[in-house]
C-alpha cells in the first residue's frame, strides 16, 4: 500500500551496449556528461540517459510486490540528462546562498524529525528548528541534503533553469524507474535477493539496527557502515553510472500519485492530472528491503519534509 507520511561542459565518450543476456534488454551506456555551474566553484554533474523501452512496475511473482505496481510497457521516447547523485548539502547551499531561498521547514520554524533517546527513535511531528541546516543527525557537505519538501525541490529546479538556460526539472516517475533499472528486470539493481545487496546501497542495515534497534520492522542482513545518510558516491553505480538510486534518501519525482498504472503500453507518462500527493522513489537509509525494490512507489504531500526526503534533477529539451 502507498505510504503517505504526515504533515556545462559536455564530454563525449563511447557508447557500449549491454547484451540482452546480461540485462534482459539492450541498454546504452551514457554517451555524454553535463556539468551545470551552481556558482562558488560548485558544479552539478549529470549523465545522458538514452531513450528506450522497459517494463515498469513488478511481476505478480515479485516478493514484496504492492498492488499499485501493475507491470506495463513504457517507452521513454527522448533522451535526457539525470543527476549522477541526489543534490548534496553543498549544492543546495549554493542555491540558498545566491537566491536567499528559505525552505518550507525554515519558514515554518519546525519540521518532522527523528527524536533519538537511549538508542530508540520516534518521529517527532513538530521538531522546532529542524531543517536542512539542522537535521536530526550530523551531515557533511557531500551528503544528500535532507528535509526537502517537493516545493523546495521544484524551487531549486526553477532557479537552476534560469541560471543555466536549460530546462531543469524533477524526473517523472517513469524516467526515474527507467534510470534506476538501467536495463535490469529484477527486484533490485543487483538481482532478486535483498541479501545480495552489500556494497550497492545505504538502507536499513545492521549498522542502523545497532544504532536504532526499533527502527523498521525488517533489516537487510548486511552492514553498509552507515546508520544515517552516507556521502554520495559511497556505493556502486548502476549501468547508467547513477549512484544511490536505491537507498540513502527518498527522491521526489514530478508526478502526482494517481493510484494504479494503466495496463496498456504508454509513451512518456507524466502521472495523474489531479491530486495533491507527489511521488517519491528509491528508499532510504531507514527503509526495509521490500520498500527498496526498483518498482516500489511512495508518496507524500508536497510540503512534507523529513530526514530522508531529497531529490535529484534531470535536464530535458531539444538538443540533448
Amino acid at each position: 500500500m502507498l505510504q503517505i507520511l504526515p504533515i556545462t561542459m559536455v564530454i563525449l565518450v563511447a557508447i557500449t551496449w549491454v547484451s540482452a543476456a546480461d540485462a534482459g534488454q539492450p541498454v546504452a551506456q551514457p554517451s555524454r556528461e553535463l556539468i551545470l555551474d551552481l556558482g562558488n566553484r560548485v558544479g552539478l554533474k549529470l549523465v545522458r540517459i538514452p531513450p528506450g523501452k522497459f517494463l515498469m512496475g513488478s511481476p505478480e511473482t515479485e516478493i514484496g510486490r504492492e498492488n499499485n505496481e501493475v507491470q506495463h510497457e513504457v517507452t521513454i521516447s527522448k533522451p535526457f540528462y539525470m543527476g549522477v547523485t541526489s543534490v548534496t548539502v553543498d549544492q543546495f547551499s549554493a542555491f540558498a546562498n545566491e537566491s536567499g531561498y528559505k525552505t518550507d521547514a525554515e519558514k515554518a520554524g519546525w519540521s518532522t524529525g527523528l527524536e533519538i533517546r537511549d538508542g530508540k527513535f520516534s518521529l517527532k511531528l513538530q521538531m522546532n528548528g529542524c531543517s536542512w541546516r539542522k537535521p536530526s543527525f550530523d551531515q557533511k557537505t557531500d551528503h544528500p541534503v535532507v528535509q526537502m519538501s517537493w516545493n523546495d525541490a521544484t524551487a531549486f529546479c526553477d532557479w537552476l533553469s534560469k541560471r543555466s538556460g536549460k530546462v531543469v526539472a524533477l524526473p517523472t516517475e517513469a524516467q526515474w524507474e527507467y534510470s534506476a533499472r538501467a536495463g535490469t528486470p529484477t527486484a533490485y539493481p543487483w538481482g532478486e535477493s535483498p541479501d545480495a545487496g552489500k556494497g550497492w546501497a545505504n538502507c536499513a542495515d545492521q549498522s542502523l539496527r545497532t544504532k536504532l534497534p526499533n527502527a523498521p520492522a525488517k533489516f537487510f542482513n548486511w552492514d553498509d557502515r552507515f546508520a544515517f545518510t552516507s556521502p554520495v558516491e559511497s556505493f556502486k553505480a548502476n549501468r547508467f553510472a547513477l549512484y544511490d538510486m536505491t537507498g540513502n534518501t527518498w527522491q521526489w519525482c514530478q508526478d502526482r500519485y494517481g493510484g494504479n498504472y494503466e495496463k496498456a503500453a504508454v509513451i512518456d507518462p507524466a502521472g495523474a492530472d489531479t491530486g495533491d500527493i507527489r511521488i517519491l522513489r528509491g528508499g532510504s537509509w531507514i527503509t526495509p528491503p521490500a520498500n527498496c525494490r526498483s518498482a516500489y512507489r511512495h508518496g507524500s504531500d508536497p510540503d512534507n519534509r523529513l530526514d530522508y526526503f531529497v531529490f535529484r534533477v534531470v535536464v530535458v529539451g531539444p538538443g540533448i
